[in-house]
């Protein structure tokens, strides 16, 4: 991964130099740069080792298998830990989202597609930094959510956000670039050998589609549980009955989402 980081920076240096640069290239390659630098770290390459590329990068120098690379310093695994929790936070967003869009209106095709293959590329963007920095079943325990209720509480934050701020995060999670630059990452993680072929079951999150389909679950019966809790606290309250049995609290339940399992096996195409 750093000598990606090294030839793309030799590559964008050698480019600025040139009287007729090409701007789109240039911008291409400077977005690979920032990309492949995000992933490393999200994986755990040495921050030395980020900056030694970065400097060789500079003076011109290609990465070459003759190189040695000194001793790494030490990489917080708790900060990995945090910023995996985050781009799984990221993946529930992604399933969410669409529930509560389409519940606003139509979703154009094109929108759709790349919602989809955006969510598809954030499973194995999660998928490969779990199974590259070898996350244990403690540090992932309650990051795939499966009850109910963490679904209407994900889609209930969508839902409370202003119209703009809903419009931008759409834009934002559906944008060609943003999908371009999660190709970017998946690619740079099966560059240098990372796949899923041996995972751990507790490194992968549920599939796409069963996400997709829990989201679709709670978006559907969310109405049904506020209104209903709702309209059954206020007829108990009226009548004057003492809830000595917690009735008010509510003791229905939702249906719940399809099951979770994942068996670890080769990298699915989705």
């Amino acid at each position: 991964m750093a000598a990606a980081i090294q030839n793309v920076t030799v590559d964008i240096t050698q480019l600025a130099r040139e009287p007729y640069m090409r701007m789109q290239t240039l911008r291409d390659l400077t977005v690979i740069g920032r990309v492949l630098t995000e992933q490393a770290t999200a994986i755990g390459v040495p921050h030395d080792w980020i900056n030694l590329a970065y400097q060789a990068g500079y003076e011109g120098r290609k990465a070459d298998d003759a190189r040695r690379l000194p001793d790494p310093r030490p990489v917080t695994r708790a900060m990995l830990i945090a910023q995996l929790h985050h781009q799984a936070d990221t993946l529930s967003t992604l399933a969410a989202v669409g529930p509560v869009r389409r519940g606003r209106g139509p979703v154009t095709a094109p929108a759709a597609e790349k919602l989809s293959e955006h969510l598809r590329l954030q499973w194995l963007r999660v998928a490969m930094v779990a199974t590259a920095i070898n996350v244990t079943e403690d540090e992932t325990r309650g990051w795939w959510p499966t009850d109910p209720t963490r679904w209407h509480s994900r889609i209930a934050e969508i839902e409370q956000q202003s119209a703009p701020d809903q419009g931008r995060q759409w834009r934002e999670l559906t944008h060609r670039g943003s999908v371009r630059e999660a190709r970017v990452r998946v690619a740079a993680m099966r560059m240098v050998g990372i796949d899923l072929t041996d995972s751990a079951p507790h490194q992968l999150p549920p599939a796409p589609h069963l996400l997709e389909a829990a989201a679709e679950i709670a978006w559907c019966t969310e109405p049904l549980e506020f209104e209903g809790g709702a309209h059954i606290g206020a007829a108990i309250t009226a009548t004057g009955i003492d809830d000595t049995h917690a009735i008010a609290d509510g003791d229905t339940h939702d249906l719940p989402p399809p099951p979770l399992s994942v068996q670890p096996h080769v990298e699915p195409d989705f």
